[in-house]
Order: C-alpha cells, then sequence, then structure tokens
C-alpha cells in the first residue's frame, strides 16, 4: 500500500467526502453507521488538562469534540487536503487543534515529541497501512503509563462479498426468507477493498480480529473492550450510502473497536 498513491486518493476525494458524508461534532464516532461514544461509553474521563492525539484524522470531528470539552488535542493525517478541511472546521467550532500532515508510517518510525498524551485514538484509518502493529506500538508508546490506546478499523467480514438468495432450511429446501448472505473465501485472509476510481488508487485491507488484539497485547496494552456494533439509525457518522445500507449491516458489523490501557 504505496503512501504517496494514498495521500493522492485522499486529496482528490476530500471535497467530495466532506460533501457526502455527514459526522457530527456532538458526539465521538467509532465509524460509519455505528453508535457513538454517548452510547458505547468507552473512552476514559477526559477534560481540561487532559490531552489526546488522534491518527488519521480526515476532517478532525473527533478531535474536535474532544477539544470542545477542554481536551488539548494533536491531530495527524496523510492528506493535507483532509486537513485544510479540518482547520476550518475547528475554526467554526471554535476550538484549537494541532494539526499536522504526516503519515501513519512516519509516525509508527517516530512518535512525535509532544507524548505521552492520556488518549491516543484513530478510527478507520489503520486499514490503510501495511503494518498496522508497527502503528499500534507507536501509538502505546506515545500514550502515558494508565493511558488509553483507541482504534477503530473495517470488519474482516465487511469486506466480503453480500450475496442476496434465499435462505434455505437444515433439509436445504427454500426457507421462504428472502434475504443476503455473506460470501468470504477465508475469514484469516479477507480480500482487500481496492480502489481505483476517478480519485485514483487506495488500498483497505481488513484483518482477523484475532489480529488486532494480537497487536494490542504485543504493544503492553491491556485490552479492555473489544466491539462488533450492528449498525444503528442515530448514527453519528452517516452518509446517504451508509443510511441505505438494505439491512446488511444488521446482520454483520462493518467495523471492529479495541481500547486498551497502557500498564
Amino acid at each position: 500500500m504505496d503512501t504517496d498513491s494514498q495521500r493522492r486518493y485522499w486529496d482528490a476525494l476530500a471535497p467530495v467526502y466532506a460533501r457526502i458524508t455527514r459526522i457530527r461534532t456532538d458526539d465521538f464516532h467509532w465509524g460509519p453507521q455505528i453508535p457513538g461514544e454517548r452510547e458505547l461509553r468507552l473512552l476514559p474521563p477526559l477534560g481540561p488538562g487532559s490531552s489526546a492525539l488522534e491518527l488519521g484524522c480526515g476532517e478532525g470531528q473527533n478531535s474536535v469534540f474532544l477539544a470542545k470539552k477542554g481536551v488539548r488535542c494533536e491531530a495527524i493525517d496523510v492528506s493535507e487536503a483532509q486537513l485544510a478541511h479540518a482547520r476550518d472546521l475547528a475554526a467554526r467550532e471554535g476550538v484549537r487543534i494541532d494539526f499536522r500532515r504526516q503519515s501513519l508510517e512516519d509516525f509508527a518510525a517516530a512518535p512525535p515529541p509532544d507524548a505521552p498524551f492520556d488518549l491516543v485514538h484513530s478510527s478507520h484509518a489503520l486499514e490503510f497501512v501495511e503494518d498496522p502493529g508497527a502503528v499500534v506500538r507507536a501509538m502505546a508508546a506515545a500514550a502515558k503509563q494508565g493511558g488509553t490506546v483507541a482504534v477503530s478499523a473495517v470488519h474482516p467480514l465487511f469486506n466480503g462479498d453480500w450475496i442476496e438468495g434465499e435462505w434455505e432450511d437444515e433439509s436445504g429446501r427454500g426457507a421462504g426468507d428472502a434475504g443476503a448472505g455473506l460470501f468470504l473465501r477465508s475469514y484469516f485472509s479477507p480480500p482487500d477493498d481496492v480502489r481505483d476510481d476517478a480519485f485514483g488508487h487506495a488500498v483497505s485491507r481488513a484483518w482477523p480480529v484475532s489480529s488486532w488484539f494480537g497487536w494490542f497485547r504485543a504493544a503492553g496494552l491491556e485490552v479492555t473492550a473489544l466491539l462488533e456494533p450492528p449498525a444503528t439509525p442515530d448514527a453519528p457518522y452517516t452518509s446517504d450510502d451508509w443510511a441505505n445500507h438494505g439491512g446488511q449491516l444488521d446482520r454483520i458489523p462493518s467495523t471492529v473497536i479495541l481500547v486498551g490501557v497502557r500498564r
């Protein structure tokens, strides 16, 4: 997964993405079309005097949410076009956030000088890097002792093929429940989501849930939460396409969430 290709892709997509997605700043989002922090309650208590670092911030809605609580926030993203939207949003919301362009690969090689942080978090960005385990280790290194690392990423089931069909009962006869099913050649090697379109080339890679758990443990993090939330109609992160998922996200998870504490 070439970093320059990913950067060019998100630079080109940024204005369209800002127009078609609706991401609120009155809640912390964990991914498209799933419940936010208001319902899931996964983050530690944070407020004035706390610090947070966001990786792959996009338009920065989660950092804006935290900054409005008085948290000192820093955020990085590979795309300068995404960061331009983030800076505009922060200005409109009346908060100050230190945004800077940096790839997650560069972050893994050189943790920020302002570490450690009370919270190091990333929502749906680590699936775009070649070695998520290296990024998780760097996130843990950037967290304070007792600090929290939180990651959400694409669920391996979501990268399968969604096939319309009719369910069969145990005898092999049609059960009369027309619907959809999932085809996945191997759960342990889910197919990549390869994006070659008018915006350029990008790759989103899903990993088994056990891989994420192993990366957290190898980084010295005590896993305190592991969730695979179903869809909700009142998601803080949505779009017309996500909202009209046809019941797919009620049957399989699109996102896996892990939260860990550095002991």
